[in-house]
Parts: structure tokens; C-alpha cells; sequence
């Protein structure tokens, strides 16, 4: 069963074993006009007409960055990231 982390009233993420999955309720801007991208620790939302961060997102987990896939549901963003294995 994923964990639920709610700091943000318009992000929910969702921890799994493997996968992060973090869900962003961006309706009321057109989603043609907005970007996805992430770094090990964050996520951001840009304007690609304006080029400025609508939004940034603290990950309460390391990310591969490159492993990022997100799709939109009537202005809800689904972003999915895989999880950087630790080894103690």
C-alpha cells in the first residue's frame, strides 16, 4: 500500500516500493503549454510560453530524473519517477 504525503492541497504523492508517483491539480491552464521535469530531489512545472516555474515540488525521496513519465487527465498532471536504491 503506497504512503500518502499531503503538504500541498494541490499535489498528492504517493510512495511506492519502487516508484513515486506524484499527482498535480493544475486545471484552469492549458497543459499544452506546460512542461514536466525533475532532478533528484525536486519537480518542477514550467510555462513554456513565459519560460518561468509555475511550481516546484520538494520529493521526499531521491529520484532518477530521467526515468520521469507523465501524462493529463482533464487538467490533473500524473507524473511517475523511479526511486534511487539506497544501500546501507
Amino acid at each position: 500500500m503506497p504512503t500518502v504525503i499531503d503538504d500541498d492541497p494541490e499535489v498528492d504523492i504517493l510512495l511506492g516500493k519502487d516508484q513515486l508517483t506524484v499527482i498535480i491539480d493544475l486545471r484552469g491552464r492549458d497543459s499544452n503549454k506546460l512542461l514536466v521535469k525533475a532532478n533528484k530531489r525536486q519537480l518542477y512545472v514550467y510555462d513554456k510560453e513565459t519560460n518561468s516555474v509555475i511550481k516546484i515540488i520538494s520529493l521526499p525521496t531521491y529520484v532518477e530524473p530521467e526515468s520521469i513519465k507523465y501524462e493529463t487527465y482533464y487538467g490533473t498532471y500524473i507524473v511517475s519517477l523511479k526511486k534511487v536504491r539506497t544501500y546501507e
